[in-house]
């Protein structure tokens, strides 16, 4: 049973009561992400995630916040992304007040002290180094930067090494104050516990704090100007690939539609594009599709992992799946096989206390309600192939196309005209 309370202070709380289990998940959103930030202060929502981790007043090192959740069995987490950042912690469920404490400590009396400041701003640059080492990681970041070109959400979550080294204290703690406000947060908890208890213990945390946020962000713009490649030279024995398309934002009914499409499409080792990529042509070893929604855009996205002297193999069979999509209507076999793997794939995702607890604070801190669960299986069982169709004729079209790639080609000319050659 699910519960949402606001505090005087605008905080939302929400209690997924789930008796049975013997665990208890507790999030802490905040509305603060990539998109929220200037260009000279890019990566400053991930840096401020892992100052949070760094050490307060009553737990003054990292150590001490681990072991606090990790001397009961539990676990404790962070992320970023482009819209959120969420702290989490998984603990036996009668220790969830623990786990709030100790992510209200985390959220509200953070040191930022000025020597692990220093220190984490090391340790994020080489994460930034890392990402960029990865030509499977970095792919999708040359993607997004085209799909959005100078836009916050075309920047990379984590920002630039260039950024993080002249971002100053004074800087991150403007920041934090702007958007660690409680009207800007949810509390999710899941799991054994009552609603009772858990308004009790976030009254103790949180009714104290006051304050809403003061900052926003830009509304996104994509521009229909394609077919648009970008190919970055690297000498790696395997080329990577991201062919990406506009999608539906977060709260377009279409969206279900396009949920659908991706399973059939990429998702799984039955999909269209693994079978046909892959077990068929032997083209690629890691080949899939991806669709995110965000709060107003969204990205449909094709990654695959090839011989470089297949890439432009693999670019034009994708291309051939997309155009068959859109002009074919999926069998009614395909469609019932697609709607069964995404029912199942979400009930049995939401078993887990904390997978629960995370749904509903996104859902909640993002739009401010939480679509039920039976919401969407009957969405998605009402999508016909012709609501597919319409999906894959709005958004698969040449002008829309992006594509980066990694890898050691010496131009970006043969996938180009790939790209103008299509169907699409």
């Amino acid at each position: 049973m699910v519960s949402i309370e606001t505090l005087d202070n605008g905080l939302r709380v929400i209690t997924d009561e789930m008796p049975h289990m013997r665990s208890g998940s507790v999030t802490v959103w905040i509305g603060a992400g990539a998109r929220y930030e200037e260009p000279e202060i890019n990566g400053i929502s991930h840096f401020i995630e892992h100052m949070l981790f760094k050490g307060t007043p009553r737990r003054d090192s990292n150590l001490k916040i681990s072991e606090a959740i990790e001397g009961v069995g539990g676990m404790i987490n962070g992320f970023t992304n482009k819209e959120t950042t969420c702290f989490l912690v998984k603990v036996p469920s009668e220790r969830f007040g623990l786990g709030l404490d100790v992510l209200a400590d985390m959220v509200f009396h953070s040191l930022f002290d000025p020597d692990a400041l220093e220190r984490e701003r090391g340790v994020v640059i080489e994460e930034i180094k890392m990402v960029r080492d990865r030509p499977d990681s970095w792919v999708h970041v040359l993607l997004e930067e085209m799909m959005w070109p100078d836009q916050a959400l075309g920047r990379s979550v984590a920002g630039t090494e260039e950024v993080i080294r002249a971002i100053t204290r004074e800087k991150v703690l403007e920041y934090f104050e702007s958007l660690y406000q409680p009207a800007n947060m949810v509390v999710s908890v899941a799991g054994r516990v009552t609603r009772r208890d858990v308004a009790g213990a976030v009254s103790g945390e949180f009714a104290s704090r006051s304050g809403e946020k003061h900052r926003g962000f830009a509304t996104a713009r994509f521009t229909p100007d394609g077919p648009v490649v970008k190919v970055e030279k690297r000498e790696t024995k395997q080329a990577n690939l991201a062919l990406g398309l506009p999608g539906y934002e977060r709260l377009d009914p279409r969206r279900y539609a396009l949920e659908l499409l991706n399973v059939v499409l990429g998702w799984g080792m039955s999909s269209r594009l693994f079978q046909e990529v892959r077990v068929k042509r032997s083209l690629a070893y890691s080949i899939g599709s991806q669709y995110s929604a965000l709060l107003d855009a969204g990205i449909m996205r094709v990654y695959a992992g090839v011989d470089p002297a297949k890439g432009k193999d693999t670019v034009e069979v994708v291309l051939e799946q997309l155009a068959r999509i859109r002009d074919e209507k999926v069998r009614d076999d395909e469609l019932r096989k697609a709607k069964d793997f995404y029912k199942g794939s979400l009930a049995l995702r939401l078993e887990d206390t904390l997978n629960l607890a995370l749904r509903n604070g996104e859902h909640m801190v993002l739009t401010g309600k939480i679509v039920p669960v039976d919401e969407v299986l009957e969405r998605i069982e009402a999508v016909t192939a012709q609501d597919i169709s319409e999906v894959a004729s709005d958004l698969f079209k040449k002008e829309n196309l992006r594509l980066a790639a990694v890898g050691p080609f010496e131009k970006e000319d043969e996938m180009a005209a790939a790209l103008d050659a299509s169907m699409l």
